[in-house]
């Protein structure tokens, strides 16, 4: 064999070399291709299971109310997970159903808030089955994202709620997004004597975010006695109802018991016990002032017109 065939021969088998390098190269790219669509694929199922488990879940929360009325006030509550902070959104009109009479709708009570006097007032049934008997007057706080009008049912219940700004509130009942019905808020989860006090000495007046703020005894109230299905009814007028307007007391100056609440019926509520001193100034039970100090502290949420400092103030739900 000559020096020309052995150059020939030679080159021929660099060609074919290339050419089974150019053909694994490109049988390697394809399995990784594929490879890839496959895990895509299986990305994809994942996140519609997924998915599909986040949407059954939010149903249950949203049908499933914790029914915990009979617990013992004494006994410790659950803690909050901060992802249940409610963001404050305003309600939209799409939100808002349209207002019906006040005829039997299964439950024992209809409640209307009065948002412009801070007044909520519970109807029980007449003879007929209409809800036209008001059995209790309640003085709140509502705020800029309190709904106008509307009706809309109570849904879930919670013995604590984490709310907007960090803040907790006690026995509240959701009525329509991130608004509830709830205690004043706390600044710590679970502790009853970490009660925002100056917030407190607010009620009768336009102080939350969006949400209705009420004595612990108020919240309490509707927490135990106004079942899931219970019609929620948002109005204004000067007159504040047919039991008037209550009052509530002024806590801030009783440094030694103000960080609870006078109304929980907490048998460790020092207010039950205390006896003021001759330095600590009367507890007056006073009309609080009407007026809304955009100086002061507000509350559960996301503030684009918002509340309870949403815990109330939106769940989030608005302080």
């Amino acid at each position: 064999m000559n020096k020309l065939e052995k150059r020939i021969l030679l080159t021929i088998l660099i060609i074919l070399v290339i050419i089974a390098s150019m053909m694994i190269a490109f049988k390697y790219v394809e399995s990784r291709q594929a490879e890839k669509l496959k895990e895509n694929n299986i990305k994809e199922v994942i996140s519609m299971g997924e998915e599909e488990t986040q949407d059954n879940t939010e149903n249950e929360e949203e049908t499933n109310i914790e029914n915990d009325s009979q617990e013992n006030s004494d006994e410790p509550t659950e803690p909050i997970d901060q992802n249940q902070t409610e963001p404050v959104e305003p309600v939209t009109k799409n939100q808002t159903e349209p207002t019906e009479n006040k005829t039997n709708n299964g439950t024992p009570y209809y409640i209307k808030v009065n948002y412009t006097q801070n007044v909520v007032t519970i109807y029980g049934k007449d003879s007929e089955g209409n809800y036209t008997k008001p059995v209790k007057a309640m003085v709140c706080s509502t705020g800029t994202a309190t709904p106008k009008s509307g009706t809309y049912s109570i849904t879930n219940k919670y013995t604590w709620r984490a709310l907007y700004g960090g803040v907790y509130g006690q026995y509240s009942c959701r009525i329509v997004g991130s608004i509830l019905f709830h205690s004043v808020p706390y600044t710590k989860n679970g502790d009853k004597s970490s009660l925002e006090y100056w917030e407190y000495d607010k009620l009768g007046t336009t102080a939350s975010a969006g949400c209705i703020r009420l004595t612990v005894e108020d919240a309490k109230w509707i927490y135990d006695n106004c079942a899931s299905g219970t019609k929620v009814e948002f109005y204004s007028d000067s007159n504040p109802g047919p039991l008037g307007k209550p009052t509530a007391q002024k806590i801030s100056s009783y440094e030694e018991v103000r960080g609870w609440d006078p109304t929980d019926p907490d048998k460790a509520n020092p207010w039950k016990n205390y006896t003021p001193t001759s330095e600590t100034p009367q507890i007056v039970d006073s009309q609080p002032d009407e007026t809304n100090n955009d100086n002061e502290k507000n509350e559960n949420t996301d503030k684009s017109e918002v509340e309870n400092r949403v815990t109330d103030d939106l769940i989030q739900e608005k302080p």
